[in-house]
């Protein structure tokens, strides 16, 4: 097998998992949204990064398939379990909602670092042309974990406000 089949057949590879991914994070967000909506700025956030997730779903579909491949179902079969676990974890916390913020900023570093090993894999599989979709998907990626991470004191300071009433 030569070098560029091997690396053709890890971006795709790879590809997949980002797609089982955004799945896991379109379950993830949809089970918490109903008990973010105390948290409205939060909660219109968190609405916009599903429809975005949404979107990035779908153009990891359109590279899959301009390369001949598709998304595993086994992926997203185990992806979508474990979106509904997560999606419950926290629920019934009392801190639920600081929880969930944490969890979705680390969830987001490991998003916004698959993006940048997939901008590597597709350079070496000699699909340069993928690129600026990926890159697209990982802006989006770091500007979500950077308003989660710029607006964590005001979302703990809502909780405290919540809390104390």
């Amino acid at each position: 097998m030569s070098n560029l089949k091997r690396a053709m057949d890890t971006y795709l590879n790879g590809l997949r998992n980002q797609h089982a991914v955004e799945t896991q994070a379109i379950g993830t967000i949809q089970n918490e949204l109903p008990r973010m909506e105390a948290y409205p700025e939060l909660h219109l956030k968190m609405k916009a990064d599903h429809e975005r997730s949404v979107t990035q779903a779908a153009r990891l579909d359109d590279l899959l398939e301009k390369h001949g491949s598709k998304k595993s179902l086994l992926k997203e079969a185990v992806t979508g379990a474990v979106a509904t676990v997560a999606g419950f974890t926290h629920a019934g916390a009392g801190d639920e909602v600081l929880k969930n913020v944490l969890a979705a900023i680390g969830f987001k570093a490991y998003e916004i670092s698959s993006y940048k090993v997939l901008l590597t894999l597709a350079e070496a599989a000699g699909a340069g042309d993928d690129k600026s979709t990926l890159e697209q998907s990982m802006r989006e990626e770091q500007e979500m974990g950077d308003w989660l991470g710029s607006n964590l004191p005001n979302i703990v300071h809502a909780y405290l406000e919540r809390k104390s009433a």
